[in-house]
């Protein structure tokens, strides 16, 4: 019987998948589990359907990713904070600072995307790595500068 997998199902297949399974097995387990649903006629043409209008946002999405990855990496973010001896901020710098500072510039950037370790807590330039998309870590360069 052929089924189509509405969940991960371990050693048979992941979600969205169309699988030919034992008659048994998807009538007594995937069926009534809701693990996966029978591929007869409606469902199978849904299921196509689905797979076209998933590669095209998929298609979509990285296409957008890869134009944002190209305005990260030419992006240099000037922050300007106020020093005290030796050169240590008052505060710091951390993710949403940076997610902030790149809104203002038309980027918009979810701050839990933002590679830094901790914050940035002294003056100089940093290099910052940025998760747009699978595969794609642009970086954002940042110059830390006193203010005034």
């Amino acid at each position: 019987m052929k089924v189509i997998l509405t969940q991960d199902v371990p050693s048979l297949g992941k979600s969205g998948e169309l699988k030919e399974v034992a008659d048994g097995f998807a009538r007594n387990f995937l069926i009534p589990q809701k693990k996966a649903v029978s591929a007869n006629g409606g469902a199978y043409r849904a299921w196509q359907h689905d797979i076209a209008s998933r590669e095209e946002k998929r298609k979509r999405e990285r296409e957008e990713a890869e134009i944002a990855a190209t305005r990260i990496s030419s992006t240099t973010l000037t922050m300007g904070v106020k020093v005290g001896e030796g050169g240590k901020l008052y505060g710091s710098i951390t993710a949403k600072d940076i997610a902030d500072a790149l809104a203002r510039r038309g980027i918009v950037v979810d701050k839990h995307k933002i590679d830094l370790a901790e914050p940035l807590k002294s003056l100089g330039t940093y290099k910052v790595a940025i998760r747009v998309f699978s595969g794609m870590e642009p970086e954002v360069t940042i110059a830390v500068e006193p203010k005034g």
